[in-house]
């Protein structure tokens, strides 16, 4: 199985059957793009489910073994191989875009992507593009927030949603939701970042659930106090994430999110525990 956002849910859906399942990343760890955390902490939890996981690892090629696909690949120059009934490829997305015009009809590309202004206007004299097809990021919910965007501007009205500030989710067992920035990101662009954790080892509806081990990681800016990104590894998480999205898009402090009383027993518990150890940096 290849690796990926879509490889991960597969694997931990599989792996939650019974099923013999073997993750390949190419990468030196799963979800390279996200804070490193998430992806070591998620391999631990892959390979106390069963899984396989092999980073570093580079797919030769694919053969039929009787019933079965073989899987020959490289990792850390030592040549191995798997087995299995079948086998997905989820090494990302890219726009497809093929048939979508009639013959003689161009449209400026920005390589593989329909090329667009701030606007979604496209080279075509009225004609936009919104979502997988021009869009940087690929996610279900940015094509909607897109065209109600374009045609809010179309009707000269401002756009209602934010969309700078784009959550991501990814529905393995724990569930991961991000949003921002994550700490390493933030101090590359320099910014003066801290962070604070809560591990959910004593949170009640962690432990009544029993996903693994779970945390809540949010990230500001020192000078500021204000929020600028969240990492949840937790039950929930696809779900807790839009408040602290709706948090950075009104530039909300570390202090006023420590205002509000979350519910007992809660997974959001652990997100105030996070920010008290967030604001002893401030």
């Amino acid at each position: 199985m290849g690796g990926g956002v879509i490889g991960v849910e597969f694997a931990t859906f599989y792996a939650n059957l019974g099923c013999r399942v073997t993750l390949i990343e190419g990468m030196d760890r799963l979800l390279p793009n996200m804070d490193k955390e998430l992806g070591q902490n998620l391999a631990l939890i892959l390979k106390k489910q069963g899984v396989k996981v092999f980073t570093n690892a580079m797919v030769q090629r694919v053969e039929q073994a009787g019933e079965d696909l073989a899987v020959h690949f490289t990792c850390k120059e030592t040549e191995e191989t798997v087995s299995g009934e079948a086998v997905l490829c989820a090494i990302g997305r890219r726009a497809y875009c093929d048939g979508l015009f009639a013959d003689g009809v161009g449209v400026e590309m920005n390589g593989r992507s329909i090329a667009v202004n701030a606007n979604f206007e496209t080279s075509l004299p009225r004609g936009y593009a919104i979502g997988d097809v021009s869009s940087k990021i690929q996610l279900a919910h940015v094509a909607p927030a897109q065209g109600i965007a374009c045609v809010e501007r179309l009707c000269g009205a401002a756009s209602a949603t934010n969309l700078n500030v784009v959550p991501s989710c990814i529905y393995s067992s724990p569930e991961i939701a991000v949003v921002g920035l994550t700490e390493a990101e933030a101090k590359e662009q320099g910014i003066n970042a801290v962070s604070g954790k809560c591990t959910m080892f004593g949170n009640a509806r962690t432990v009544i659930e029993d996903p693994g081990r779970c945390f809540m990681k949010l990230v500001a800016d020192r000078d500021t106090g204000r929020l600028i990104g969240a990492q949840l590894m937790c039950q929930h998480a696809s779900d807790i994430i839009s408040q602290l999205s709706a948090a950075l898009v009104n530039g909300l402090t570390v202090r006023q999110l420590l205002a509000v009383m979350r519910p007992h027993p809660s997974f959001e518990e652990a997100m105030t525990e996070a920010l008290e150890r967030l604001a002893e940096k401030l």
